[in-house]
């Protein structure tokens, strides 16, 4: 049980019409070594608000991560799950099915200078079984953790979007 917290930069002017606030990260449990069978309730939390929990079915060790350095011992954990979670005016989402109803309104993003991303594992959570997050030179994806917000240009063309994306920022 235990969480990680990061800060991305809030660049989202007063009134502009966020469509989207997207996450992605490789993400696994974490178990004593590794066992591809030991399931973990992942928490995510923005600005201090629970968007939703997925279960990862286990801490992947049975074959050497793409990007994993050689120095890193073949019977830790060597990749995740590339897990996309999707917060919209609506719902949150992690990879297109339905996870929660918190919306974008409720996570009050204008209320500080900073987007505040927590991953951890409740301790009252049903499987509590840590987590690993790989990084762009760990696993099987060359990326850290993503930010992506999709607004509309403009309130009368919602279909014309805009994308910003950003990388992580330990707190």
């Amino acid at each position: 049980q235990g969480y990680v917290e990061y800060r991305f930069p809030q660049v989202i002017s007063p009134g502009t019409p966020l469509e989207t606030l997207v996450f992605s990260m490789e993400i696994a449990s974490e178990a004593p070594r590794s066992n591809e069978d030991y399931p973990s309730d992942i928490t995510l939390w923005v600005n201090g608000v629970e968007i939703g929990t997925w279960t990862s079915p286990g801490d992947f060790g049975n074959e050497r991560g793409a990007l994993t350095p050689e120095w890193w011992g073949g019977r830790n954990s060597q990749y995740g799950l590339l897990k996309l979670w999707k917060i919209t005016g609506e719902s949150t989402y992690v990879d297109g099915l339905k996870i929660s109803d918190t919306r974008l309104a409720d996570l009050r993003l204008a209320d500080q200078p900073y987007i505040s991303l927590r991953i951890g594992v409740s301790a009252d959570a049903q499987f509590v079984g840590g987590l690993n997050l790989f990084g762009r030179k760990f696993g099987n994806y060359p990326q850290d953790i993503v930010m992506t917000m999709h607004f509309t240009k403009h309130a009368e063309a919602a279909t014309e979007m805009e994308t910003f994306e950003t990388a992580d920022t330990p707190k």
